[in-house]
């Protein structure tokens, strides 16, 4: 078993700078790279009605931001993300994970929908 994958077995958190302040939303990936960038992942989250800047990028999660998207390869439970994908680099060659995604992002709409009374009573 890997490091993260213990630690968040155990629910134990990993040390985060006070300074830096948590943004609400989180999406998790395999790439160490900036993504916040990728068109792919702005159309998405758009989608979502998330916006960018409220969200944290990173590889592995962390307690406090809801994740929003886990884009990993290897998922690790509890799977606790609002949509669920192949990683970013397979997205664009796979239809059926693309088409996945877009049901994915329907359903969630859907049902954000008829909880909240309707888009603009959460926005």
């Amino acid at each position: 078993m890997d490091q993260s994958a213990f630690l968040d077995a155990m629910n134990i958190t990993r040390w985060r700078s006070a300074d830096k302040p948590i943004k609400p939303y989180l999406v998790l990936h395999d790439l160490d790279a900036d993504l916040s960038d990728e068109t792919l992942i702005a159309d998405v989250l758009r989608l979502l009605r998330v916006k960018i800047e409220d969200c944290e990028f990173d590889c592995e999660m962390v307690k406090g931001p809801q994740v929003v998207w886990d884009m990993r390869k290897v998922k690790v439970r509890p799977r606790v993300a609002w949509i669920v994908s192949a990683p970013l680099s397979d997205l664009p060659v796979n239809p059926q994970e693309k088409r996945q995604l877009w049901q994915q992002i329907s359903l969630h709409l859907d049902k954000q929908y008829t909880t909240d009374g309707g888009y603009n009573a959460q926005h």
